[in-house]
């Protein structure tokens, strides 16, 4: 159990790594040690407008004495960056995805073992998130008959241009894997474990690898039915937006509110977060990450229990891509 600042490195110097250096910045007990990238260029820029130490290499952190790597890096590189961080006695937080494919979690998940792995899913630290977990847990939704998922989201053609987004190799997926991970991480949280899927996957009008456009049925274990879709390719792209029905009651939320709510005893009260990444990628918030690092700093120190789990992203990730080979294949696929 550290009983120092716990010191941080930063793998990646893209945008999301901006979320990740705001949400530490606020963290007692933690520090960011330096960062690196491989672009020299970029890391280079990066410490400069945070003034903070770079590393030359990777292999300069893993002789650090930095206490965890937090993974930023393209997603295609997740897995490996985890598995090698932690084989050199790294603790680590990895955005999303964890890995790409089921099979690459499971490695992590070994590579792990005594270890601190942290997936990134911030969404499930959302007061609201969290209040209706606690609604269902508690019964007061009844049985839960229907959840439907929509994420219709835009992204223009400049968005995947000369980038490593959009491709098999390195997104793994798009309007799904990509930009529709967290809805479904949320879904799965809400709904609980899934049964199988019936999916159709298309690229409708982006020059991509993956796909812009996805429906998918669900059956859920607990004999509820949910459906999701998912999208890239809708103009001008509108909140993500989460049903979830019960025989007694039912709650729809947007993005991280609840914007209604069916349920006795409850009143929504002011919890509405004005955000606009479904036509933005970066109009997003930096507290969800806040939550999950002051999680994963209390996790280091022996003082909580890991809220989000390489086994709970494993399973997000194993629906996915149940999802994408049951397009391929064109029938319902069992988890």
């Amino acid at each position: 159990m550290p009983d120092h600042k716990i010191k941080i490195a930063i793998i990646g110097c893209g945008m999301i790594a901006d979320f990740h250096v705001a949400a530490l910045q606020t963290i007692e007990g933690a520090e960011i040690c330096g960062v690196y990238d491989t672009s020299e260029n970029k890391r280079n820029a990066f410490g400069k407008k945070y003034c903070l130490n770079v590393f030359s290499s990777k292999d300069e952190i893993w002789k650090s004495d930095c206490d965890l790597v937090a993974i930023c890096t393209p997603s295609g590189t997740h897995a490996s960056f985890a598995v090698a961080a932690l084989g050199a006695g790294k603790n680590v937080a990895v955005e999303k995805p964890l890995a790409l494919t089921y099979a690459d979690c499971l490695k992590v998940a070994e590579a792990a073992k005594g270890k601190i792995c942290a997936p990134i899913s911030q969404l499930r630290f959302s007061d609201s998130v969290l209040a209706v977990k606690r609604m269902i847990d508690d019964g007061r939704l009844g049985r839960i008959t229907l959840i439907n998922l929509s994420m219709k989201y835009f992204r223009d053609e400049s968005y995947y241009a000369g980038s490593w987004r959009g491709t098999f190799a390195m997104d793994g997926g798009g309007a799904l894997m990509n930009q529709g991970i967290h809805g479904i991480d949320i879904m799965r949280f809400l709904g609980g474990k899934v049964k199988g899927v019936q999916g159709i996957v298309r690229t409708l009008t982006h020059n991509i690898e993956v796909e812009d456009t996805a429906v998918a049925n669900v059956i859920f274990e607990s004999g509820a039915l949910g459906t999701i879709d998912a999208a890239t390719s809708v103009k001008p792209g509108y909140p993500r937006r989460l049903e979830i029905c019960g025989d007694k009651g039912s709650i729809i939320m947007e993005e991280d509110s609840i914007v209604k709510a069916d349920v006795e005893g409850f009143s929504i009260g002011e919890n509405k977060i004005s955000v606009a990444a479904h036509s933005d990628p970066s109009a997003i918030s930096a507290e969800g990450h806040r939550r999950q690092y002051e999680n994963i700093v209390s996790a280091m120190r022996g003082e909580k229990q890991l809220a989000y789990t390489v086994a709970d992203a494993a399973e997000t990730v194993k629906l996915i891509t149940s999802i994408y080979n049951s397009s391929r294949k064109g029938m319902y696929v069992e988890l």
